[in-house]
């Protein structure tokens, strides 16, 4: 996206129409955790219920740009055509973000140059309110920047992420969430691109090209601490009415798309809670096919060769999708959904942890590009 230019972001949702309900000490076992706690640092698990929606982000496709929404059909096939509603996938084809991936958000516009952010949703009743986030720098995380809204003390609490990429600025990616109260957390992704995909060239010696850069979540775990919630000024206010502040999870990202047999694959690695300090296992996108419109779809599991993740199974724990853009697919920005996050039966002492990312990356050999990119051939498109 030029610069300067908004990007109008259109995500529709619905709501599981199912109840978990919480005991914020069910949510806060294992001794780690509690060091954190004694440390002055109340962090609980909130047994959230979101379910997809049909159009995550974006207004309809306008002219040169692609629009959000539900994803009708399966990513692609080995060849990039794939299949959307029974038809073909092509480069003009509407870029969507799967619905199972979007969750709770409905409508952003996100401005990185004046550094804005505007989300319409969340709500239960279908009547949309819109909320202007505040900028907050000091819970920026590598690579985003972050905002925030909550109208009053014993209002929820939401936490934003977004980003774009660095070269062409072709592609972007927002992240919000509300880890409760109320028995329910809001969560909501979403991922968008300028003009249509651009394939690298493919030639004999070209066509495996690697993208790299920073990782970034919102997760349902809340801190009634946080430093960005409003102060509570009466001290009889009950627990049950005191708000919690989502934490974040940071991480980086590196992925490996083939353009010659349009597959994709990666890993998000060195992931932490970052309020907490706490180390969690490293991820694997697992291989999948890119769409002719330069969309993936896959899934997500434990790296095995991580200790953390407790498990030498390839346990599925969620999803990923993407989309790429600008010339020649200088950049890619993507999403994640995961069912849980510390390891194979909660080593760490989480229960129903739920959590939403966003990687925006750039290719490496590009004008701007990860230092991890020294540790691939330089050449651009190259293997």
């Amino acid at each position: 996206m030029p610069q300067g230019v908004q990007s109008v972001i259109d995500l529709d949702h619905e709501i599981k129409d199912f109840v978990k309900k919480y005991d914020k000490n069910e949510h806060i076992e294992g001794s780690l955790i509690m060091k954190q706690i004694a440390a002055g640092l109340l962090a609980f698990a909130l047994l959230g219920a979101c379910d997809s929606g049909s159009n995550p982000f974006k207004e309809d496709a306008t002219a040169g740009t692609d629009g959000g929404g539900a994803d009708n059909g399966d990513a692609g096939g080995g060849d990039g055509s794939g299949a959307v509603g029974g038809g073909t996938v092509t480069d003009n084809t509407t870029v969507r973000v799967p619905a199972e991936l979007a969750e709770n958000l409905r409508n952003a516009i996100f401005d990185p140059v004046d550094e804005t952010l505007t989300i319409e949703g969340v709500n239960l009743d279908e009547v949309p309110f819109t909320a202007v986030y505040r900028r907050k720098p000091s819970l920026d995380r590598p690579g985003y920047l972050a905002f925030t809204v909550q109208e009053d003390p014993l209002d929820r609490h939401f936490t934003a992420y977004a980003a774009q990429s660095n070269n062409s600025g072709a592609v972007r990616a927002v992240v919000a969430g509300s880890p409760g109260p109320r028995n329910r957390s809001f969560l909501g992704v979403d991922f968008e691109r300028d003009g249509n995909f651009d394939r690298p060239e493919v030639t004999p010696n070209s066509g495996l090209v690697s993208y790299a850069g920073n990782y970034v979540g919102v997760t349902n775990i809340g801190d009634v601490n946080g430093s960005d919630l409003l102060p509570i000024t009466d001290p009889d206010v009950a627990d049950e009415l005191v708000i919690p502040q989502a934490l974040t999870i940071t991480g980086e990202a590196f992925v490996n798309a083939d353009f010659a047999d349009n597959r994709v694959e990666g890993n998000i690695v060195r992931r932490e809670i970052v309020e907490l300090g706490q180390e969690l296992p490293s991820l694997v996108l697992v291989v999948t096919d890119i769409a002719g419109n330069g969309t993936f779809e896959g899934g997500i599991e434990y790296e095995v060769g991580d200790p953390r993740s407790n498990t030498t199974d390839f346990a599925d724990i969620g999803g990923y999708g993407g989309v790429l853009g600008g010339p020649d697919s200088d950049g890619m920005a993507g999403v994640i959904n995961l069912e849980q996050f510390d390891g194979v039966n909660d080593p760490l002492g989480f229960k129903n942890e739920l959590e939403q990312g966003i990687f925006v990356l750039d290719q490496c050999g590009a004008a701007v590009s990860s230092s991890i990119c020294a540790n691939v051939n330089p050449g651009s498109g190259t293997p």
